[in-house]
């Protein structure tokens, strides 16, 4: 049974490592954390304190895989009035876009996080693990120009290919477990029927804590996306049956002399 840390085992959320105050807001250091994924906002330790992220719509429960859905980092200061107040002023970046592509347009990855700041890592992809491991790993994507057709042709598509590792995700019993390219175990997931938990174990810089969350975000949408599909599909199976069956039974009546 894996160990997941209880949040006294760790600081104050999202408080920095050790002095990183000369460095770019991206490559600061972040502490480990426990985040919480509570409707469409992301949160340190538990529901209650300030949201750190927020996703234009939830992905547990959303049917939806028609429209991309925006991740933002909220950051929250707290600045003094001119009366001397203290004021809490909140700042958001939308960092991603999840989106679910059908087969016509997903170049080979279905599922994937188009950058939209600077501020992120790049664009990611989820790309399932090969027969027998279980799990996936998210990759940064490159276009590749080129694919057969004639140069000018307007209709050309570009297709992606991965250009390294940023994330493997092994499936384990119950959870997810999530180790870095060089397979340091960075993070765990803690599911319960109503609450998502992600057990950051790793000081990670603030652009790679950005990109592990988005992830996390998607690889949830995929699953719920995913069981949809499959509860959809026996539903029109179950219905498709016993009009089956009644053709059958006509084409059996069919073939009987009067």
């Amino acid at each position: 049974m894996a160990h997941f840390p209880q949040s006294g085992e760790f600081p104050p959320p999202y408080q920095i490592a050790g002095s990183a105050r000369e460095e770019p807001d991206d490559e600061q250091l972040l502490r480990p954390v426990i985040l919480v994924l509570a409707a469409n906002l992301v949160y340190a330790q538990a529901p209650g304190g300030p949201p750190l992220y927020e996703l234009s719509r939830g992905v547990a429960e959303s049917p939806d895989s028609g429209s991309p859905i925006s991740l933002k980092r909220l950051t929250h200061s707290v600045r003094t009035t001119a009366r001397g107040q203290p004021r809490v002023t909140q700042r958001s970046r939308v960092l991603f876009e999840l989106k679910h592509l059908g087969p016509v347009l997903s170049k080979g990855f279905p599922y994937c996080l188009d950058a939209a700041s600077r501020a992120a890592i790049g664009n990611l992809a989820l790309k399932a693990f090969s027969f027998p491991r279980r799990g996936f790993k998210i990759v940064r994507t490159e276009p590749v120009a080129g694919d057969g057709l004639p140069k000018g042709y307007r209709a050309r598509r570009r297709s992606l290919r991965e250009a390294e590792v940023i994330f493997e995700v092994a499936r384990k019993e119950r959870h997810y477990e999530w180790a870095d390219a060089d397979g340091k175990r960075v993070a765990a997931e803690d599911e319960t029927d109503d609450q998502h938990r992600l057990i950051v174990t790793a000081s990670l810089t603030r652009k790679t804590m950005d990109a592990l969350v988005a992830s996390w975000c998607l690889r949830i949408w995929c699953d719920n996306l995913e069981s949809n599909h499959e509860a959809r599909g026996w539903k029109d199976r179950k219905l498709f049956i016993p009009f089956i069956s009644h053709v059958m039974l006509v084409a059996e009546l069919v073939r009987i002399p009067c």
